[in-house]
This record gives C-alpha cells, sequence and structure tokens, in this order.
C-alpha cells in the first residue's frame, strides 16, 4: 500500500520517516558508496522539508518496499541547482507546475524483476495521480540510464531532457556511471 505523506507531517510519522530515512541510507550510502549527508544510519538531506512529500509502499508485514520524494522546483531543486546543463529540450527546470522525483528506491522482500516492476509502477502510479490532482504538469529527475527503460515502461509518456552523461559514485554495469535526466508528464 503506497502512502502519501507531507514533509511538514515528519514529527508525527516519526517511525514512519525513521525506517524511510533508514532505507535511503542503506541503498544510497551502503549500497551505491554516495557520498551523502547521514547520521546514526539515517540519510536526511536539504530536500527533505516541508514542502516536500513522499510516496511510501510498504507490504501487508510493513516492510517498506519503495519510496519516491517529490518537491516543487521553485524552492531548492537538484537538476535545476547542480544539473541545469543536463537539461537541452528547453524543459523548464523550475515552474511552479514542475516537481522534481528524487531519492527513488524499490526494494520490495523479494528481490525479482517483477516484483522490482510492480513495486515501481505503485509507487509511480501513486505520484502520477498525485501530481495530477495538484495541477502538476511535469516531474523532472536525474536518474541511472539504465532505470529510464524501465521508468518507461511504467509511463510511456516518460521522456529525456537531454542525452545521459557521466557521473560519479555509481556500480559497476553496463551503463554505469551515467545519469540520464528526464520528466514524465
Amino acid at each position: 500500500m503506497v502512502r502519501v505523506i507531507e514533509g511538514k507531517d515528519r514529527a508525527r510519522h516519526a517511525d514512519l520517516f525513521e525506517t524511510l530515512f533508514r532505507a535511503r541510507y542503506e541503498t544510497f550510502v551502503v549500497n551505491r558508496c554516495w557520498s551523502l549527508p547521514a547520521r546514526n544510519g539515517l540519510e536526511i538531506d536539504q530536500y527533505d522539508t516541508d514542502q516536500a512529500v513522499y510516496f511510501v509502499d510498504f507490504d501487508t508485514t510493513g516492510h517498506l518496499q519503495g519510496a519516491v520524494r517529490l518537491t516543487p522546483t521553485m524552492g531548492a531543486s537538484l537538476t535545476a541547482d547542480y544539473y541545469p546543463h543536463l537539461s537541452e529540450s528547453g524543459a523548464a527546470l523550475r515552474d511552479p507546475f514542475v516537481y522534481e522525483g528524487t531519492r527513488y528506491i524499490a526494494s520490495p522482500r523479494e528481490k525479482t524483476p517483477e516484483n522490482n516492476r510492480i513495486v515501481k509502477a505503485r509507487i509511480l502510479g501513486a505520484m502520477t495521480e498525485w501530481a495530477w490532482s495538484f495541477g502538476v504538469r511535469h516531474i523532472q529527475t536525474v536518474i541511472d540510464a539504465a532505470l529510464l527503460r524501465s521508468f518507461k515502461k511504467v509511463n510511456s509518456q516518460t521522456f529525456a531532457l537531454a542525452p545521459p552523461t557521466p557521473m560519479a559514485g555509481a556500480r559497476e554495469s553496463p551503463e554505469a556511471g551515467h545519469a540520464w535526466p528526464s520528466a514524465c508528464p
């Protein structure tokens, strides 16, 4: 079940956020070896604001299977602040109707391609439904190049903002070390 929780409700949902931030730490700091702000096994950064919206998928036993964070691009924006050179499509990187998706994780209890696809579909489906209901036109993100194809399978309207570009800190894979700025309506 996907829960949608706003950053301003962190204190009220402290246990949920601790689970989420711990999963992000495991995914990004431990497994991907990214150099991120972390303390006490939790990964929390400057984009975890009151305005952030979190989509968190739990299975029936309470295991966190996946999550993504959306933030409005009119404030701090990873893409606009650090990677503006990656947008060649002419898409506005800061716009009141554009949000940014970051810290996407898929971690089903049984790790199979099918289970990953199911979790991704639930998370992205909930995120897209939320975006439509609030008048958001696009959700932009910078993702591992290998993920773009799988995102397009879930939402065929996903498009690249620019060609893939080298990035640091990626594990070895056929497309390791490449990020693909992309957006979906």
